[in-house]
């Protein structure tokens, strides 16, 4: 059996908070179970996870820790957008989920490395500040992803986000010309025909995107896409439904990836060599994330840069579907 002493700093803190950052690397639905279970009690009483805890209080472990399975760290290289004792930004890559996949399928996850990047900065004792998703990006989608840093700024940005008042901006290349702004108000439910999916459905959970564009080329739209709401696929379903999908997105009318060949004139494979695509994932990237500091009347604007292979895309575009110069950089 291990024992831990609730200390000074630690006053208040919920069980299960306190578990987690002992043991940040077991997931926190598991640590629960053996404190409902009371495997892990306080002074031989069992207790919910969500007990508060008092100074000097005796927390018993009666449960071997090293036999639960670990999550795996990510060795993945991180960019880290915006950071303060609250919050961290940090710019998703394409092909690396938000959370561990259901299946296995995704060994590698951005969640993992921001626990990896925690516990690096904090070489000894409890993890104080275990990064917690604030929000979820699509698997192909990259741009800007929020981590709360504690219990209380993840409670107070989870509210903010439920009463709209976290700006989100994405920006997507979309097939077709789109000459004026737009607002696609329509309810979303998952797709009962297609595992996995969504559709616009009138019996759906509210859904609003307004959306404009920000370089029309010939035969395709830069646009930029502000979600009022926060539904599964929801830029991917509403687009579509005005007849604008992704170019990349082919569970909802794009197409499996974009090459040079579809809109350079006379293009000429070199001999031997198979077209690479320009980009193989979702034309879609979280530009950028308007919110209130932490217990403050300060706005933090925080942007994303577009990765490589969205900006070699652009740029391909600009020069052979003549459009005017665009916001995505060399």
């Amino acid at each position: 059996m291990e024992n831990l002493a609730v200390t000074a700093e630690w006053k208040g803190c919920l069980l299960d908070e306190y578990i987690v950052a002992h043991w940040p690397d077991i997931s926190k639905g598991r640590l629960r179970d053996l404190i409902r279970g009371g495997a892990i009690n306080i002074e031989g009483m069992s207790v919910q996870p969500s007990a508060k805890l008092k100074e000097g209080q005796l927390i018993l472990i009666d449960h071997d820790m090293s036999t639960e399975k670990r999550m795996k760290s990510a060795d993945i290289d991180l960019e880290i957008l915006y950071q303060d004792e609250h919050l961290v930004a940090v710019n998703k890559p394409a092909g690396i989920p938000v959370e561990p996949s259901r299946w296995g399928e995704h060994p590698l996850h951005l969640s993992g490395a921001l626990l990896s990047w925690a516990q690096k900065r904090e070489l000894e004792g409890p993890l104080q500040q275990r990064p917690r998703a604030l929000h979820r990006i699509d698997l192909g989608t990259t741009g800007v992803m929020l981590y709360a840093l504690s219990l209380e700024a993840e409670r107070y940005y989870r509210e903010l986000f439920a009463n709209r008042k976290i700006d989100k901006k994405y920006h997507a290349l979309v097939l077709g010309e789109v000459h004026y702004p737009g607002v696609v108000d329509s309810p979303i439910a998952p797709d009962a025909s297609a595992g996995g999916l969504m559709r616009v459905y009138k019996h759906g959970k509210e859904s609003l995107t307004e959306y404009e564009a920000l370089t029309i080329f010939h035969g395709y739209t830069l646009i930029e896409a502000r979600p009022k709401t926060g539904r599964t696929h929801q830029i991917r379903v509403h687009m579509s439904s005005v007849g604008h999908p992704l170019v990349v997105d082919p569970r909802y009318g794009g197409a499996e990836s974009f090459m040079l060949s579809e809109i350079k004139r006379d293009y000429r494979p070199k001999a031997g060599r198979p077209e690479k695509p320009l980009i193989d994932h979702l034309t879609l990237h979280a530009h950028s994330v308007s919110l209130p500091k932490f217990g403050s009347d300060e706005m933090l604007h925080i942007e994303a840069p577009y990765p490589k292979d969205l900006r070699v895309t652009l740029r391909n575009l600009a020069k052979w579907r003549e459009a005017r110069v665009g916001p995505w950089g060399n």
